[in-house]
């Protein structure tokens, strides 16, 4: 093969190729099996725990702060039996996981917080204005997407956590979060709203997409080039290739 028919096909396999390697991941971007992040590591009597443990100590922490007032508050708030008998269960089972927590973090050493957090108030709020009908819809589907946030962080603790102590208080947490989505469910008052990110009182939710991991991981990146710019730079690839090939194709003698 002479030396520029050797480079035209070198030129038309990188055209070809061209398309495609934007979309292979870079360095540095996070594959969905790598490790979590977990933070730096503590030494405590109970054995190290990361930035990541004492995390979902915080955040089960403010669940109870919310979620059990609220859980007690459907006894007398909601319309549907349902609702109330969900409301009991979840106020019991969070007083539970309360206590639990307490003693786990001040054998730790970690500060946890006394009140609940700004968002979390402002879905207080919105339900103490509210009865019957318009509190179970309120109810249920704050409660669930809250539920729904929390559940995949508390599987990464779960997954990746070096402490014994912490690994089983989130088994336990894992179990129970499970069951009060469950719950939550069996209302039939769950909406695209209760499966979304969660969000302050009066902010619009975003898509239920969004809030759901499984869901989400399978969208297409902003970012990444649309299918229709790969498919023209496939064929300029193409009409490239197919010039050049013709302009250094080897000509007959001239007679």
């Amino acid at each position: 093969m002479s030396a520029k028919r050797f480079a035209a096909v070198a030129l038309a396999v990188h055209l070809l190729l061209l398309p495609v390697l934007p979309l292979s991941v870079p360095a540095g971007v996070a594959h969905a099996d790598d490790p979590a992040e977990t933070g730096p590591v503590q030494q405590t009597p109970l054995g190290p725990i990361s930035a990541l443990d004492k995390e979902l100590l915080v955040k089960v922490r403010l669940a109870g702060l919310w979620e059990m007032p609220m859980g007690e508050e459907a006894k007398t708030r909601a319309a549907s039996t349902r609702v109330k008998e969900v409301g009991a269960q979840l106020a019991s089972d969070h007083m539970f996981l309360d206590e639990r927590v307490v003693r786990l973090a001040s054998q730790m050493g970690v500060a946890l917080p006394n009140e609940a957090n700004a968002d979390q108030q402002s879905w207080m709020a919105e339900m103490r204005s509210l009865t019957g009908a318009a509190f179970d819809d309120s109810f249920a589907n704050r409660l669930r997407a809250a539920h729904g946030s929390i559940f995949p962080a508390i599987g990464t603790v779960r997954a990746n956590t070096r402490n014994e102590a912490i690994r089983q208080f989130a088994q336990v947490c894992n179990q129970i979060v499970l069951k009060h989505m469950t719950l939550l469910e069996s209302t039939n008052m769950v909406t695209d709203m209760g499966l979304a990110k969660p969000v302050a009182a009066g902010v619009a939710p975003a898509a239920a997409v969004r809030g759901d991991p499984v869901r989400a991981s399978a969208q297409v990146p902003a970012d990444g080039p649309s299918p229709l710019v790969v498919l023209l730079m496939c064929l300029a690839g193409a009409v490239v290739t197919i010039g050049i090939l013709r302009v250094l194709r080897p000509r007959g003698d001239v007679k």
